[in-house]
């Protein structure tokens, strides 16, 4: 190189080096309306300390503890006491809230297939960093309009998933309010049985102390031996402590009616029967159309739509898009600008490949339980339709044996007085006859229980009694009103 030639090149590198800071980069330096706004609003709340939070928490604890409901009326009847305790119960309320937050993300899943329009503005000042210096302040803004033309199903793929899921959260809630239908009708159906059960236990005993008291003056003048007397009376003491299980188990029923009802029990009639046995059967034998499986299915239908969104997240996405933006230096001409744009991530550390086999393994576990579900689901309704068929023929008998032990009881008192019949055998078939009274009563809460189990399990019982199926019209003009808005 020629030395004229080495002193250009040196001329242009200080040069270059000279004008750098001038010509180099431009440093923009914009305060915006919308970082402004982001810091005040950072700072007008101030952030809860743990010692507010828990204050705040225990007094809402304490508001929702004093928010009792009213009373359940019980004058309407069992059926319509049972559905108005569901309707009022706070959960069954909670899984219809579920209900319609399910139903929302569908429209949420539908919202990425319509256009979707945004504007952005910025408020500050512009400062270059150049030879000049110039600093401009204003407002610049841009709006933009696209529209989602492919995205590999992913959309469609989600908004079914929603849908599955909104149609499960109903099954769900329908098959919630019939399992809480059953617990209401069972606290009423076990103060009834109990209290008739202690009732009968009273009388009887106290029958039956009468009649060892008439025995005790004979025993005094001879007629009666001392100690068929005492074996009489060590059989009435057996059934006198029987008292406190069923007391326990009365204090029990009564506090899960309070709990269902809010308010004390009082003397209840014999429920009526909702089912009826010919029902009962005709519902176990459609046990594929319980709810409990109807969410089961929806889950798995969800789950397979799951699947399919994992999949497409593998394929590109095309939009349709257009927009007009302005600078802040009202010298500069707008600009906007109008196309196709698309979008893939050829890497992103497997997150899809991971997604997508997470969506799979949901959807094999899905199918299992609602394998699972179905068969346990079945082998129930037939141990519960086995059981009913039982007692509905052990019933006869045991209204047969109350006949014969009332009549040989009847027997061995007219003929205690002339030795043909011992204490011994009148106490024990006063015993025998309460205790078959006392079958008698379980006997009739047992088959109510079962009646109502397999309705509930196949949710007839919330029809019966008259549970909404869809949420309240008032509710759904409500929402209405909603969509309409937006």
């Amino acid at each position: 190189m020629s030395r004229t030639e080495t002193m250009t090149a040196r001329a242009a590198l200080a040069c270059k080096t000279e004008h750098s800071p001038r010509l180099g980069q431009r440093w923009r330096l914009a305060v915006t309306a919308s970082g402004l706004a982001l810091t005040l609003a950072g700072c007008t709340g101030t952030p809860m300390a743990v010692t507010e939070m828990s204050a705040a928490l225990s007094a809402e604890l304490a508001v929702a503890s004093a928010e009792a409901g009213a009373p359940v009326a019980l004058s309407e009847g069992f059926a319509s006491a049972v559905a108005r305790a569901v309707e009022t119960n706070a959960g069954y309320r909670a899984a219809f809230a579920q209900e319609r937050e399910a139903l929302s993300q569908v429209g949420v899943a539908e919202s990425v297939r319509k256009p979707q329009l945004s504007a952005d503005a910025n408020l500050g000042g512009l400062q270059e960093f150049d030879s000049e210096g110039d600093e401009v302040t204003g407002l610049s803004g841009g709006i933009s309009l696209s529209q989602l033309l492919y995205d590999g199903g992913e959309s469609t793929a989600a908004i079914n998933r929603a849908t599955a899921e909104a149609l499960g959260a109903r099954a769900e809630r329908m098959s919630q309010a019939n399992a809480l239908a059953l617990e209401v009708a069972r606290a009423w159906i076990d103060v009834w049985q109990f209290d008739e059960r202690v009732q009968l236990l009273r009388f009887r005993t106290s029958e039956m102390e009468s009649m060892v008291g008439q025995m005790e003056r004979m025993a005094a003048d001879g007629f009666v031996d001392r100690a068929a007397l005492d074996s009489a009376r060590r059989q009435i003491v057996d059934v006198q402590l029987e008292e406190t299980r069923l007391q326990a188990d009365l204090a029990d029923a009564q506090v899960r009616f309070r709990q269902h009802f809010r308010q004390p029990p009082g003397r209840l009639s014999r429920p009526a029967e909702i089912v009826t046995p010919a029902v009962a059967r005709a519902e176990a034998d459609a046990w594929q159309n319980a709810p409990s499986l109807e969410a089961r299915a929806a889950g798995l239908i969800a789950a397979r739509h799951g699947v399919e969104e994992a999949e497409a997240a593998f394929r590109p996405r095309i939009r349709l898009q257009t927009g007009l933006r302005t600078p802040m230096d009202t010298e500069d001409p707008a600009s906007g600008n109008f196309g196709l744009g698309f979008d893939y991530s050829f890497f992103d550390g497997r997150r899809r490949v991971h997604q997508l086999e997470a969506a799979i393994a949901r959807r094999a576990a899905v199918e299992d339980q609602l394998r699972q579900e179905q068969a346990a689901l079945e082998a129930e309704l037939a141990a519960a339709v086995t059981r009913l068929s039982g007692i509905e023929r052990s019933m006869p008998l045991v209204a047969e044996q109350i006949r014969l032990s009332a009549s040989e009881a009847e027997t061995s008192r007219s003929q205690i007085t002339t030795g043909q019949s011992t204490l011994r055998q009148l106490v024990e078939a006063e015993v025998e006859n309460y205790r078959a009274q006392d079958r008698q009563i379980a006997m009739r809460a047992e088959r109510q229980m079962l009646l109502l189990t397999i309705a509930a399990r196949t949710g007839e019982l919330g029809r019966r009694i008259g549970l909404p199926t869809e949420q309240p019209a008032e509710e759904r003009e409500a929402r209405t009103l909603a969509s309409q808005d937006q």
